[in-house]
């Protein structure tokens, strides 16, 4: 870090430690260490220890995989974060941020955080704010931007400034929520800050996207303010602001202003036809700029002062995108709109995001063929493409019915390092394209800008058209490999996709005579060893991805879907799933095996239905109710073991230094609230059900503060009581005697709601009312239906 002290290396000590900074990965370099270390220690040394300079430049330079990231690089600070001198403890914790944040490994975040609050204490409005910049580099999350309030809560205890460039590098797209935004704000008035225009820009733009137009409305009038103090031509104003129309002219705040109206189509295009009158009244002569000339011009000048002359093809496409956000609009308004739109702009060309804002709206309106030909049309017009029209087109091919053509697409435009190992055999000729693959058509160049190119955002919509199509199976396929095929690590949505593929792929082999007879072949002893995806994982390198996208690329060529979908690695793709996710919570969290359960089933698993299920109610209901009375006014373990407020983090010295992960962790993943519910959703409707574990999935979200919604609790306490609920009299005997096993689950989740910050607007906001209760009844019977889950095209 640039304000540590300046320290010479020991030229005849830094000799030793050579072999170890500059090894070829981190890996060998640890190892160097860890026998480098052995060694001196055994000889007395007084110099055993890793110096600081090692263990930060190994940090800042070795770290080139996500292996290297959550295996090694956790090794290595949380393996020496307690033995270095503590001015470097925070350098070494920003750097392993940073890298962490590179590859989205978001699990080990919170321990880290915890780490740093206690180790920063020298140079902390430095470090503060470097650290800040670090998250900064996360991809937008809940967990991240919790993270991020956490740390900046304590440098408001602690007195620490947030320095102006930390605002903005805490508002960049790819980070901030909205929450997070207005926590900005708030402490931004509260510190006297006076916002920049970047702050202004910023803040008109994150409100405008997530559509809350008061707020824009807000920065806008800002924004006209701060034109005017520094003598610089204002945007339009809204229709309350009669003195700034006058004087308004058109701006690329008015741009970022119509995107808060996206969901409403009469006000977005009312602004625009007040600005074409705007245009026709005070346009500025050609070539000359609407700002004048301020005496201290501001530092963005593209924005505040840049060369936007009238009403352009980027206020239409904003237009655009209100009118393809309105449901009630149908395909053929949409593309009429498009054409019009192109006619009344043809000084302009329709950019890369007019064409993927209309693409959007026809797939939103299931108008496949008509997106195909918009997607032929944007191919042959020479537009380089970018990742959003990347993915959108991924969407169409697969939708349109040409799911080999979009994965060869997204094989195409993977990263650099895996384009030699694409498919020989190249798909229909539906995708015209000019590639190197010869049998594809060539009527228009494709352009792309540089690597990298694909992202987990762009996987996961392929990943939920495939389950839109119904290739589960394909989506198997790829979550095993989804690291050597694309580079990319899968988060939350992934997880919550493969949650609902394992579920429709055993629904849908179960609707057929093959897949049932599979499903019970598994259970015999002479069960049939069912092929895998992993099963071409034999070779090493190059010629492995070759073989899985050989692999991937026969499997969607065949015109007929497998006759068997739902067995994946040998075993029933629920159990499978049910695994991996158990594995990522319990391997990205180790401490999570101390938390119990707080309610237990009333009847074992795979017999809710058994004969004499009444017979054992009745006896059990006998017993438990003589022996309830001295147990119910004990202390309950499961609220020591379930209870676990935002900051009570379990800190173990021993687990931390070995790395923080357990087998099964996926440190990339850190469940949302619709993961766990499509988890339960897993447990409540495979077979045999896994109904039983809800309550400790519950309690796994109160140890991560995962908030809940009132969806994801009415749907667990329908799916609860038929495992937790006895008949009508023994289970009036058990609420009166209060051992009722789901009264006992309404106590816990009442008081889970009830905790400190967990429900913001009252006490009851999140309890299910009656009313979802008979929702969730009538959603899991939807679930159960035949049809549920299915696609219609």
């Amino acid at each position: 870090m640039g304000q540590q002290r300046r320290r010479r290396v020991d030229k005849h000590g830094s000799a030793q430690w050579k072999p170890a900074v500059f090894s070829p990965s981190l890996r060998i370099a640890l190892d160097i260490l860890s026998v480098r270390s052995t060694v001196l220690r055994s000889t007395s040394d007084d110099n055993s220890q890793v110096p600081p300079w090692v263990l930060l430049a190994l940090a800042c330079h070795k770290v080139h995989t996500p292996s290297d990231a959550q295996d090694h690089l956790l090794k290595l600070t949380f393996g020496n974060i307690g033995a270095i001198q503590t001015q470097y403890k925070p350098p070494l914790l920003v750097l392993t941020t940073l890298s962490l944040a590179h590859f989205g490994i978001i699990a080990p975040m919170r321990p880290l955080v915890d780490l740093f609050l206690v180790h920063t204490s020298e140079s902390a409005v430095f470090h503060f704010n470097a650290f800040l910049h670090a998250l900064s580099s996360f991809a937008r999350s809940e967990e991240a931007a919790n993270l991020a309030l956490t740390i900046l809560e304590t440098m408001t205890s602690r007195q620490i400034p947030l320095q102006l460039h930390t605002y903005r590098s805490l508002m960049t797209d790819r980070f901030v929520t909205l929450q997070l935004t207005k926590y900005l704000r708030s402490r931004m008035t509260h510190e006297g800050v006076v916002p920049t225009a970047d702050h202004l820009e910023a803040y008109l733009r994150i409100f405008s996207d997530h559509g809350a137009i008061h707020e824009a409305r807000q920065y806008l009038r800002a924004i006209q303010d701060y034109c005017v103090k520094h003598s610089l031509a204002p945007p339009y104003g809204p229709v309350d602001r009669p003195d700034v129309q006058t004087q308004g002219a058109v701006h690329p705040a008015d741009t970022l202003y119509l995107k808060s109206l996206q969901s409403d189509r009469a006000s977005a295009f009312h602004y625009l036809h007040n600005l074409l009158q705007l245009e026709g009244r005070k346009q500025p002569p050609q070539g000359q700029s609407i700002c004048t000339h301020a005496r201290h011009p501001p530092a963005q000048t593209t924005f505040w002062c840049g060369s936007k002359h009238s009403v352009d093809i980027y206020d239409w496409t904003t237009a655009l995108v209100s009118a393809a956000n309105d449901r009630k609009i149908t395909s053929s308004a949409l593309l009429r709109l498009f054409e019009n739109a192109r006619a009344k702009t043809k000084v302009f060309r329709p950019t890369i995001a007019t064409y993927t804002v209309l693409l959007r709206g026809l797939m939103w309106r299931r108008s496949y063929n008509e997106a195909m030909r918009i997607w032929n049309e944007l191919v042959d017009s020479g537009l380089s493409l970018d990742r959003k029209a990347l993915t959108v087109g991924v969407q169409v091919l697969t939708r349109s019915g040409h799911p080999q053509d979009a994965f060869y697409f997204l094989d195409l435009f993977s990263d650099e390092q895996s384009s030699h190992s694409r498919p020989a055999r190249a798909p229909s000729q539906s995708l015209v394209l000019t590639v190197s693959n010869p049998s594809l058509g060539t009527r228009t160049p494709l352009s792309r800008p540089p690597s990298p190119w694909i992202n987990i955002i762009v996987i996961n919509e392929f990943l939920v058209s495939l389950l839109r199509i119904g290739r589960p199976d394909i989506v198997f396929k790829i979550w095993d490999n989804i690291t050597l095929l694309y580079g990319v690590l899968p988060d939350d949505v992934t997880m919550n996709i493969l949650l609902k593929s394992a579920l429709l792929a055993v629904k849908m082999d179960r609707e057929s005579v093959r897949g049932s007879v599979a499903h019970f072949a598994l259970q015999t002893p002479f069960r049939r060893q069912w092929a895998t995806s992993s099963s071409v994982h034999e070779d090493g390198g190059n010629d492995k991805r070759a073989m899985i996208v050989k692999d991937i690329m026969d499997s969607l060529g065949t015109p007929e879907r497998p006759s068997v979908l739902g067995i994946w690695r040998g075993k029933t793709a629920t159990d499978v799933a049910r695994d991996i996710f158990r594995g990522m919570i319990l391997g990205n969290w180790p401490q999570m095996q101390r938390v119990k359960a707080p309610v237990s089933a009333i009847r074992p698993p795979g017999n809710e239905g058994a004969p004499i299920a009444p017979i054992l109610e009745l006896a059990k209901s006998l017993v438990v109710g003589l022996s309830h009375k001295a147990a119910v006014n004990t202390p309950r373990e499961e609220k020591a073991a379930g209870d676990s407020g935002r900051n009570n983090t379990i800190r173990d010295p021993a687990y931390q230094a070995e790395g923080m992960l357990g087998p099964g962790a996926i440190p990339s993943i850190h469940p949302s609230s619709s993961t766990f519910l499509a988890y339960i959703k897993l447990l409540g409707l495979c077979s045999p059900s896994f109904a039983h574990e809800i309550p400790l999935a519950l309690a796994w979200m109160r140890h991560l503060s995962v908030r809940p919604t009132r969806q994801m609790l009415s749907i667990s306490l329908v799916f609860w009581a038929e495992v937790g609920l006895r008949g009508p009299i023994f289970e009036e005997w058990a609420e009166k005697g209060g051992y009722s096993e789901y009264g006992r689950l309404e106590n816990w989740i009442a008081e889970w709601v009830r905790e400190e910050g967990l429900s913001k607007e009252g006490d009851e906001a999140l309890r299910p009312t009656e009313e979802d209760m008979y929702k969730a009844i009538w959603a899991v019977a939807r679930m159960r239906d035949r049809n549920f889950g299915r696609s219609t095209r």
